[in-house]
């Protein structure tokens, strides 16, 4: 055996042994949450001075407090994947996904292309990569390719670390607003100085060219025995999804002319059309999580034309959503938990106290990293982290904008090994996370050390 077979060796080795490890220890989505919740009532127990039932009163005070965003969620995938059906998107999705010619390239265009997605819309890049997965999947077989979908589906997942430095950071665009709930202590504050400022970019641009050599070059699985390809874990999934519309009928009554007929349809469509106008032009707002399933709406409208198709269409996506209506209650205690109790303040205290001004964006990601796990959102979070992350960073001398980019990573981070916003991935590409979160969890260290160095040495010029 040469050095380079020895060292392909090593490698394969070594992932093995955290897909491995994954497939026996890692529990279902659904049993981290549970094991989470206890965790967070233990810790909750042991570190802040709540009884037990003032911390189960905390925990249900918190579990209804995510029903519009598990709304949202379900909408996104609901829609998202009704779009990605109709024979418009379906065939723009397969002429993409069939330009691979080996399985090294199948893994760098999944890396590629899903990263643009997340980079342009975090809730359109999860729906838009897991259907990007599946049809390189069935593109790669196809053509005789020989894919391993856990792994392909590792590097979709693991992409999504860049979603909150991309145009869709809850915490940057945020801050970026008037009259946001911090603007006393720290203003307005562009997104110049976070999204698209050098310190992000560099670091962003980095992490990105990391996943694409982890997944392109140094992962690749060598071993063809113990490769699991989408047609092994998902059969029910693997064949060609035929498009599958109401056939004509003949119609005989008015009820039946509103439901096969496509002029209610194109109506709405045009109100959803006139809407979108006021709120990009008129109002001059962005583009976030509500507009967003407002457009896919929109889009199915008109692309499925009549009501009879559109309906098919969502009672055959609705079952893609079941994880995100039973998981996200139970992260929403666990918010109560550690936010009621006074458990996530106990814990940032501890972490500060040894910060510099040096070494605080990297402890400082490295914290949001740690009750990312146990509240794992983007906005949310930040409104309980920021009332003390800003006044540390002050008390420091760190810039605002710096202490935000760190929230930005760090939060990210995390998610590579949390299913949480992995649910409606999970849903659509029809694998659970222990099977590729021993990927990610490769990725994790590695963009962890990434992330490290460059928040503590990349310069930050105001």
């Amino acid at each position: 055996m040469n050095g380079h077979e020895a060292n392909s060796q090593s490698k394969k080795k070594l992932t093995d042994y955290f897909t491995e490890f994954a497939e026996r220890w890692v529990p279902d989505s659904y049993v981290i949450a549970l094991v989470l919740s206890i965790v967070a009532f233990l810790l909750a127990a042991i570190f802040t001075p709540n009884n037990p039932y003032k911390i189960v009163q905390a925990w249900g005070k918190g579990f209804w407090t995510l029903l519009e965003f598990s709304m949202q969620m379900a909408l996104i995938v609901i829609t998202g994947y009704a779009l990605a059906t109709t024979p418009l998107c379906k065939n723009l999705i397969v002429t993409v996904c069939s330009k691979p010619k080996s399985a090294p390239q199948v893994y760098l265009w999944a890396v590629i292309i899903s990263a643009i997605g997340y980079y342009l819309n975090w809730g359109f890049g999860l729906v838009f990569a897991a259907l990007i997965t599946k049809e390189l999947a069935r593109q790669a077989a196809k053509k005789g390719i020989l894919v391993d979908y856990r792994f392909l589906c590792g590097a979709s997942w693991t992409t999504f670390y860049i979603w909150h430095m991309g145009l869709s950071g809850s915490a940057p665009l945020l801050v970026a607003t008037a009259n946001h709930f911090m603007v006393k202590e720290i203003g307005v504050i562009s997104i110049t100085q976070t999204i698209f400022h050098p310190y992000n970019l560099i670091l962003t641009g980095v992490s990105v060219l990391a996943i694409i050599l982890l997944f392109w070059k140094i992962l690749l699985p060598t071993d063809a025995a113990k490769i699991k390809t989408f047609a092994d874990l998902r059969p029910d999934l693997a064949k060609d999804e035929k498009i599958e519309t109401v056939q004509n009928v003949k119609i005989t009554t008015p009820s039946e002319w509103f439901t096969y007929s496509p002029w209610f349809s194109y109506l709405i469509g045009i109100m959803f059309l006139v809407y979108l106008y006021y709120h990009f032009v008129e109002l001059g707002k962005s583009l976030d999580i509500n507009v967003l399933n407002f457009i896919f709406l929109m889009l199915i409208i008109f692309l499925y034309k009549r009501p009879a198709d559109l309906i098919k269409a969502i009672k055959s996506s609705t079952s893609a959503s079941w994880g995100v209506i039973l998981q996200f209650p139970f992260y929403a205690g666990i918010f109560g938990i550690m936010k009621f109790t006074g458990l996530v303040d106990t814990l940032s205290k501890w972490v500060i106290s040894f910060s510099t001004e040096f070494t605080f964006p990297a402890i400082a990601a490295m914290l949001t990293a740690v009750i990312g796990y146990f509240i794992p959102s983007g906005g949310s979070k930040w409104v309980i982290e920021a009332p003390f992350l800003i006044p540390a960073g002050h008390a420091l001398g760190v810039a605002d904008a710096k202490t935000i980019i760190a929230y930005m990573f760090g939060g990210d981070l995390v998610a590579l090994v949390q299913p949480f916003f992995a649910v409606p991935f999970m849903a659509v590409t029809g694998l659970e996370f222990k099977d590729f979160v021993g990927y990610s969890f490769v990725a994790f260290i590695v963009l962890g050390i990434i992330m490290f160095l460059g928040l503590t040495f990349i310069p930050f010029a105001v």
